[in-house]
């Protein structure tokens, strides 16, 4: 009875919303279906691609190496947005992530190293892509509203995920893994119309691009809240987790799927699952989760069951239990953990909204891996006869010190400013 309730409310509220405000909600599906679409093509692409040309043991390599290219990406960013505005920096960013898969789709196989270079740049990418998407939602949405339309908003983007699996999962030994990066580029035509269109209907080119103009450098920001160290915090937590998880997985799949397009095939299926039990979590659970146990309790959900889930990895090391928890972490990632995350967006400044969580959605995000790297160079060293299932035991800890985390920052501001 209570569900009904809260779906009607929702219902009725929806109808009252203004044709443009409707209209800004639309594009704004639009493009999260886009970028996971063609996401979707590339990670499993590129992975497989990677692996053929490598080997699971350079993960970490190139993890690190996203650190220099993350800097220099936000960097530019930062300093350009403010003279160029939204759009045109957004252009700049699809443009080049269109020709780097033309490139290595073309040329790949005679140049190893772009192979290399695009498994560091298929991660920077999303996130830039994601955080110009979701800087410009933040700055029309309150957090009464948040609670229910981000679950819709990462659904429509679930629902892109699912249609872009389809591509390597059936099409990766037909085609050939290179040749599927072509079939991105339709993506990101269709992207840039209604990313153009979604901006003509926020407003953002006007008064808060002056704000941005004159804001602070995003680390000065995060210094200064409390707010955006927490979220920091947890992005880190989760990423080395999903980073440490995500190298483990690979491991067992490398020796697995030897022949690169069955890899890239499995891939493309395992990843159709993940996005449609992340579809799931994204349009109902996470809703109704928010909505009757609140954001405090909610934050203690993700880390969690992840918690519990890595200690059955610890209990049963398996391929196929492997798989699972590697799984169950990426569709939480995708789902609860960023609906949440992006919900403390909500309240902050608009400069916040847009350096700051640029600092934090894309170079933190990334940037964590290359402490992961870390760890999994070290325990190689350490302990190389019990690998690769020690790694279970990092992203063991990392859950615990998450949860501390979260209840520290709900004591400290005593949820005055998130559940009022």
């Amino acid at each position: 009875m209570n569900i009904q309730k809260t779906f009607t409310q929702f219902k009725e509220e929806f109808q009252t919303y203004s044709r443009g405000q409707r209209l800004f909600l639309f594009f704004a599906m639009l493009c999260g279906f886009f970028i996971t679409a063609e996401y979707a093509i590339t990670k499993p692409t590129s992975n497989s691609i990677f692996l053929a040309h490598y080997s699971v043991e350079l993960y970490p390599y190139a993890w690190l190496l996203t650190v220099p290219l993350n800097l220099v990406v936000v960097t530019f960013y930062n300093r350009f947005l403010s003279k160029l505005g939204c759009f045109k920096i957004f252009l700049c960013t699809v443009c080049l992530t269109m020709g780097i898969n033309v490139f290595s789709g073309t040329f790949v196989q005679r140049f190893p190293p772009l192979a290399f270079f695009l498994y560091v740049w298929k991660d920077i990418y999303v996130l830039l892509m994601f955080q110009q998407l979701w800087s410009v939602i933040h700055t029309k949405t309150e957090i009464a509203k948040a609670k229910y339309l981000y679950g819709i908003l990462f659904g429509v983007s679930g629902t892109g995920a699912i249609f872009g699996s389809v591509v390597p999962s059936f099409f990766a030994v037909k085609m050939g893994s290179e040749h599927l990066l072509y079939m991105t580029i339709p993506l990101y035509l269709f992207f840039i119309w209604t990313y153009h269109q979604m901006l003509k209907r926020s407003g953002i080119e006007g008064e808060n691009h002056m704000q941005i103009r004159k804001a602070k450098g995003g680390f000065t920001l995060i210094r200064s809240s409390f707010i955006l160290k927490f979220i920091l915090l947890i992005v880190i937590l989760m990423q080395l987790s999903t980073t440490i998880m995500d190298y483990q997985f690979n491991h067992f799949l490398q020796q697995k799927f030897p022949m690169q397009d069955l890899r890239t095939q499995f891939y493309g299926r395992l990843w159709g699952a993940i996005n449609t039990c992340k579809l799931c979590l994204q349009f109902f659970a996470t809703f109704l989760l928010v909505q009757f146990l609140g954001l405090r309790k909610s934050h203690f959900v993700v880390p969690g069951i992840l918690l519990g889930n890595v200690a059955l990895t610890l209990l049963a090391p398996s391929f196929s239990v492997i798989t699972y928890g590697f799984s169950v972490i990426k569709t939480f990632d995708y789902s609860i953990f960023n609906i949440l995350k992006e919900m403390l967006y909500v309240p902050l400044k608009i400069d916040e909204k847009f350096k700051a969580k640029a600092i934090i959605d894309v170079f933190a995000y990334r940037s964590a891996k290359a402490f992961a790297s870390l760890f999994v160079i070290g325990l190689g060293i350490l302990s190389p006869g019990k690998l690769p299932y020690a790694y279970s035991w990092g992203p063991f800890t990392l859950f615990i010190v998450w949860i501390g985390a979260v209840f520290f920052y709900f004591q400290r501001t005593r949820e005055k400013l998130l559940e009022g």
